[in-house]
């Protein structure tokens, strides 16, 4: 048989086993049998040819090692000692393999040269150290493995230096295989690259290339071995399945390629962690183990230690001190320590007391925190401390925010946190000052570290992040001021980003609402410090000039509100008080209805209605209203004499004036009348009024009124017209009795307030809505009190754009205009 139907032979082997891998199996016996299937063809073709004494073949790399991955170089070298036929027999060989496309690293050296090539090139040295013969002369083959071995074992020390600089600058490029959503399996910390290197550690120490070696030089222990084992067995299969699945080389597991590989690997969806995510997770605790042993091993070897039975006292509060003492010096624990920590054998979960509460938090004061609790959770130790971060250990997010999984999150949160506590927030003039309005450092490291403790795969991770945070926080033994704002900071860890990014910041209600959760200065500044932190730790896009400027702006008109006195603890918990009480009232209602009727209204509504009102608006609003509808509602007022009616229709330009306008129709003198607008538009005006002449109001009279609103809103008839005709069986205003028009920029943060003082008549307030329709402003609110015959207007407004009216001849505009209509 000629090479080329060999080859062919070859590739038809090569593509069954491809095609029909053996049962559910990708990885290390597979590999093994397209190795030995490579090996048979080769060496065929290469024994087929006239070969000379003196020249051998080779595999290299991961095909040495007997490793083939499906769609991975098959590495070759021509061994010889200097016979001049070489070119021929490489010839014979290469050429039929790359006219079959079969993807070959090759090279032709002798053995000298595959030295000096080894000790210049530490990939060259790495390929020539997993080294094996296929066929041909041993002798130059054992002549080259002695010399590479020489210059490497020339000085172990510095080869283990470049290995492991050689590991860090991987690991910049590639990032890590339990930090990166879409993980390198091979290139990353903690992939497969990492793993080989501790073989060639291994070689370059005189041991052989198994990591079993690595136990016995004491660079590893037992259970050590066998981790790395089961690491290095998964992350193969996983690569080899991205290779099939591609039907090229390929290493980067993409969020694309997850489901169906998990659906391959034989992963199942399960109660909050779909098969997916399920996969992912596996990756991360492996890529995890990997990185942290194979640094391990390369610290234990770079630092041997006299005593590797070091000892401590095997008590929870003592394991903690000795982490956080490395960290407060900056250094790693040492390996023996690990290693003493290990076999302590902590009770799972550990019961907390005062002293481990100190150590703990002594942890979270260092410098950089997850350091140290990453080197916890290596150990498993983190989640004895803490149950509640096994739901959320390795669990990978999907969204195009967030970089990490939830637990790496979390812990680049925390040191994000950390930093900014210490001042370090260059060009963020409103975090510094946050960070020097802080009493409470501990409760912000806390809140930091458990924000996202919610997300368990199952609901809002935000209310579940609450109550499992309550959980947490009370068996830690912290005061109860820290344990409070830290559970405040996980229950509202994302109310300032949401609101300021997906509401209308010119909404004074809004700030208000803020407000009013947000409860004082001190947990402003916290919840924004946070924010910071955590959109740090998410990503690049959380953190967009765009979004920091709208978080800013809602944190100063919050703080403002704190200033001026607007919302207090007391005003903030008389409004949990009414919004308790209207619950109440309408605890016959859909639950949820009446959670978005609260949620739409304004805190200014919620604050002075009475919650007897308030619910008796509930069937006015909750219904969706057309364009033209509206409902009322009318009752029996405060005052003998009076009647409070209730109007709710879609919010429109010139609908105060034409409610006014019917009223006065209808022969109503309006002595208050309160105007607020949903969220989404919809306007709730209540009037207090009693009837100009009769003191008892009947249903017919009601229904003109109904009447001539419908009307007016359908543009039927003309209010002015109509008004200016009945005031004329109506008694004149009181000369006595000043007219002021005063028009005010500084009340408000949000809307221009236009007070006015006047004289009542029959049609007043239809006439001042009238002069503001005309000066194109819109009506946010109005406040409107009647005290004798004096009327003490107060109209908060903006113009058509949604801005505050502060131009100055505009100005002079408004109180000109509303002036002239009083003196009509």
């Amino acid at each position: 048989m000629d090479a080329a139907s060999r080859v062919a032979r070859l590739l038809d082997e090569l593509r069954e086993l491809n095609d029909s891998p053996p049962p559910g199996e990708f990885g290390l016996s597979a590999a093994h049998e397209r190795a030995l299937l490579v090996d048979s063809c080769v060496a065929e073709i290469f024994e087929g040819g006239d070969i000379d004494d003196g020249v051998a073949l080779v595999a290299l790399g991961g095909y040495g090692r007997g490793e083939l991955a499906p769609h991975s170089d098959v590495d070759l070298l021509i061994l010889h000692d200097g016979v001049k036929r070489i070119r021929d027999v490489a010839e014979k060989l290469f050429y039929p393999l790359w006219d079959a496309r079969i993807e070959v690293g090759h090279a032709v050296r002798t053995p000298k040269e595959s030295a000096s090539e080894a000790e210049a090139r530490l990939d060259v040295a790495a390929s020539m150290l997993d080294a094996r013969l296929l066929a041909g002369d041993e002798g130059v083959f054992e002549d080259m493995l002695s010399r590479v071995l020489k210059r490497v074992r020339r000085d172990p020390e510095a080869f283990a230096g470049r290995l492991a600089q050689d590991n860090l600058r991987r690991h910049e490029r590639f990032s890590s295989v339990s930090r990166n959503l879409e993980p390198d399996l091979k290139e990353g910390a903690g992939g497969l690259r990492d793993i080989d290197s501790l073989g060639w550690l291994a070689k370059s120490l005189g041991a052989g290339h198994g990591l079993a070696e690595l136990g016995e030089l004491g660079l590893l222990r037992a259970r050590e071995v066998s981790l790395l084992d089961e690491a290095r067995e998964f992350l193969f299969r996983a690569r080899s399945w991205l290779h099939l699945s591609a039907g090229a080389r390929t290493d980067r597991l993409v969020m694309e390629q997850q489901p169906p590989m998990a659906a391959q690997l034989g992963f199942d969806d399960q109660p909050g962690l779909p098969a997916p995510d399920a996969l992912m997770r596996a990756v991360f605790e492996h890529g995890r183990a990997a990185q942290y042993l194979v640094q391990a091993a390369f610290a234990r070897h770079s630092r041997p230690e006299r005593d590797r039975t070091a000892s401590i006292e095997a008590t929870p509060e003592r394991v903690l001190a000795v982490f956080a003492e490395a960290a407060e010096r900056g250094s790693p624990v040492p390996p023996s320590l690990l290693d003493a920590v290990d076999r302590t054998g902590l009770q799972d979960p550990v019961e907390w007391t005062a002293g481990v509460r100190d150590e703990f938090l002594r942890i979270l004061r260092t410098a950089h925190p997850s350091a140290v609790l990453e080197s916890l959770d290596r150990l498993g130790l983190l989640v004895a401390f803490m149950p509640e971060w096994a739901p959320v250990r390795c669990r990978p997010q999907r969204d195009p925010f967030h970089r990490f999984s939830v637990d790496v999150h979390l812990f680049e949160a925390l040191d994000e946190m950390g930093a900014l506590l210490a001042g370090d927030s260059p060009g963020d003039a409103v975090a510094a000052e946050a960070a020097s309005a802080v009493r409470d450092p501990d409760a912000l490291l806390v809140g930091a570290l458990m924000h996202d403790i919610g997300k368990v795969g199952s609901g809002n991770h935000v209310e579940i992040g609450g109550e499992v945070a309550d959980q947490a926080l009370q068996r830690m033994r912290l005061p109860e001021g820290t344990r409070e704002l830290a559970h405040f900071l996980v229950s509202k860890h994302l109310l300032l980003s949401d609101t300021a990014t997906r509401r209308d910041l010119a909404d004074e209600d809004l700030v208000l609402d803020v407000a009013a959760r947000v409860g004082d200065q001190e947990h402003l500044a916290a919840l924004y410090l946070l924010t910071t932190a955590d959109a740090a730790a998410t990503g690049p896009q959380a953190w967009t000039p765009w979004r920091a400027t709208l978080i800013r702006e809602l944190v100063s008109k919050v703080q403002h509100v704190f200033e001026r006195g607007d919302m207090d603890p007391e005003a903030a918990g008389a409004l949990a008080q009414r919004t308790s009480e209207i619950r109440d009232a309408l605890n016959e209602a859909d639950p949820e209805e009446v959670g978005r009727f609260l949620e739409r209204m304004p805190r200014t509504y919620l604050l002075t209605m009475p919650a007897e009102d308030a619910a008796s608006h509930f069937p006015l609003v909750a219904p969706p209203l057309g364009p033209g509808e509206f409902r009322s509602i009318e009752r029996l007022g405060g005052r003998p004499g009076t009647y409070r009616i209730s109007v709710a229709a879609a919010d429109r330009p010139g609908l105060l004036l034409r409610i006014t306008g019917a009223l006065a129709l209808a022969g109503f003198s309006i002595h208050s009348a309160q105007v607020f607008t949903t969220e989404d538009g919809v306007a709730v005006d209540v009037f207090d009024v009693e009837g100009t002449f009769e003191e008892e109001v009947d249903d017919e009279r009601w229904g003109q009124f109904r009447k001539a609103l419908g009307e007016a809103l359908a543009e039927r008839l003309s209010l002015e017209d109509m008004v200016r005709e009945k005031r004329l069986y109506y008694p004149p205003p009181r000369a006595d009795v000043p007219m002021e028009v005063t028009v005010d920029n500084e009340a408000s943060d949000f809307y221009t307030v236009i007070e006015i003082g006047a004289p009542d008549r029959i049609g007043l307030l239809f006439d001042l809505t009238s002069a503001l329709f005309e000066l194109q402003l819109d009506v946010h609110l109005a406040k409107v009190a009647t005290y004798g015959g004096r009327v003490v207007d107060a109209f908060y407004v903006r113009d058509r754009l949604g801005r505050k009216v502060e131009d100055r001849d505009r100005v002079e505009e408004i109180e000109r205009s509303i002036a002239d209509r009083l003196r009509d």
